[in-house]
């Protein structure tokens, strides 16, 4: 086959129609209005994270199963170190819970798994840090059974510590699950989480 040689195309009219409208708008999709590969609005920045973006997202309805255990274990993630007990923060939360977490409040015995603060709990006092939690519900679907008054989530939270001065330190990511149960009054409540 020569270098000039055509060639054939064995579709009609309306065939090189739809290839020249899916090459245009495959361009268009790809950032028609782009300078060397970039796009002119993330030129020169940074990624950003998944998590990132989600923190740019309208805040969990509460009202929903997913968004109660998102709202609650904010709160329960959320630590005032300088001015609270350690277990202070599922006490805040104590709107958010169900009945087995209201009776870990209410009966101290630790024998359900809450969040530990860290051995650093004294040195974030003394410093007056707080620590500031995001909390996102996962697209992936935690191991659950077929009651509809009972679901389960995976739940993602960051901590960030915050200092005075406003320098900020991120600690760990972790992932629980959360199961949330229908409350005498319709709505959901968190009711436990590991």
């Amino acid at each position: 086959m020569s270098r000039h040689q055509r060639l054939a195309w064995k579709g009609g009219p309306s065939q090189v129609v739809m290839v020249v409208l899916s090459v245009a708008l495959l361009a268009t999709a790809c950032g028609g209005n782009s300078t060397g590969g970039r796009s002119k609005s993330t030129a020169g920045q940074p990624p950003t994270s998944t998590t990132r973006l989600l923190e740019q997202a309208p805040a969990p309805d509460p009202t929903t199963p997913d968004g109660v255990a998102v709202t609650a274990l904010e709160q329960i993630y959320t630590w005032y170190p300088a001015t609270e007990s350690e277990g202070a923060a599922l006490q805040r939360a104590r709107k958010w819970l169900g009945p087995s977490l209201i009776r870990t409040l209410d009966t101290p015995s630790t024998s359900v798994d809450t969040p530990r603060p860290s051995l650093n709990w004294s040195q974030w006092a003394k410093a007056g840090a707080h620590m500031e939690a995001f909390a996102f519900a996962s697209g992936e679907q935690a191991p659950g059974g077929a009651d509809p008054n009972r679901q389960q989530y995976k739940i993602g939270i960051e901590q960030t510590v915050v200092y005075p001065d406003g320098k900020r330190e991120a600690l760990p990511p972790a992932t629980v699950v959360a199961t949330v149960v229908r409350g005498a009054t319709g709505g959901w409540l968190l009711d436990e989480f590991r």
